[in-house]
Formats: structure tokens, C-alpha cells, sequence
């Protein structure tokens, strides 16, 4: 048993470190290399709502359209009260002059809300625990994780 609590411990070091650095890199305009944290950490974990949330973002930033759909597509199709995923497809769909192939009306409920907050707070987290230094305003610049 002890064997098993060792992996998933790992497991989750690992997802710590992937998504400090997928953050890291979104924060630095890196995008190709947030992308790549994003898929590392989908690979051990594909529920992992707000890696799709992240790797949608990065799609957007590198202008790959079609990849940034699909990863929010996904996300949505795991999480449907995923209020980032509709907000972001919804942009993308009317960028793209494309019918919304999911429905995209936002759910707004305190949950929802709380949600949210809680994945910029997550984020900034895990900038102090990295101690990312950027220079940036991480407030003004957390919004779109």
C-alpha cells in the first residue's frame, strides 16, 4: 500500500511542477512552451479542467485556432458548468464566423463564481510557491487562466 501512496505522491509533484511551469511560461509569453507543460500534465491527468483551460489559452496566443476549439471543446465536454471554457468558445466561435457546436450560455450561479476565483487564486499560489519572478501584474494577467 505504501508502494501506491508513493505514485500517486509523485504523481502529484509531478502536476505541481508541470503546472508551475505551463503558468510560468503563460505569464512570460512563452506560449509554445506552456503548451508543452499543459500536455504533460493532461497526460498523467486528462480531467485536469483548468491544464484545458491553460492549453486553450496558449492555442489562442499562438494563433492555433482550431486546437484552442477542440481543447475547450474538451474541457466543456468534461466539466459542463466550466463557465471559462463557454466564455473562451464563445470568443472563438465568433472570431472564427462559426456556429457554436456547444451551448455556450454562461451558468451564472455562486458556485460558478467561487469556482473561478478559486483558479486565479490557484494560480497565484503557485506563482508565490515557485517564487516566479516576471515582472508582470499577475492580477491583471491571472484573468485569462
Amino acid at each position: 500500500m505504501d508502494l501506491n501512496v508513493s505514485k500517486y505522491q509523485i504523481k502529484e509533484e509531478l502536476r505541481k511542477q508541470w503546472t508551475a511551469r505551463a503558468v510560468q511560461a503563460a505569464l512570460m509569453g512563452k506560449w509554445d512552451e506552456a503548451v508543452q507543460a499543459n500536455l504533460q500534465v493532461l497526460q498523467m491527468f486528462p480531467d485536469d479542467i483548468q491544464a484545458r483551460n491553460r492549453l486553450g489559452k496558449a492555442y489562442v496566443e499562438l494563433g492555433r485556432y482550431e486546437e484552442a476549439v477542440a481543447a475547450y471543446e474538451e474541457a466543456l465536454q468534461r466539466q459542463p458548468s466550466n463557465n471559462i471554457a463557454r466564455k473562451r468558445l464563445a470568443e472563438l466561435y465568433a472570431q472564427l464566423n462559426r456556429k457554436p457546436a456547444v451551448p455556450l450560455e454562461i451558468i451564472p450561479t455562486t458556485e460558478l463564481a467561487e469556482e473561478e476565483g478559486e483558479e486565479i487564486e490557484e494560480l497565484e499560489e503557485h506563482a508565490e510557491e515557485e517564487e516566479i519572478e516576471t515582472g508582470l501584474d499577475f492580477e491583471e494577467d491571472a484573468s485569462d487562466f
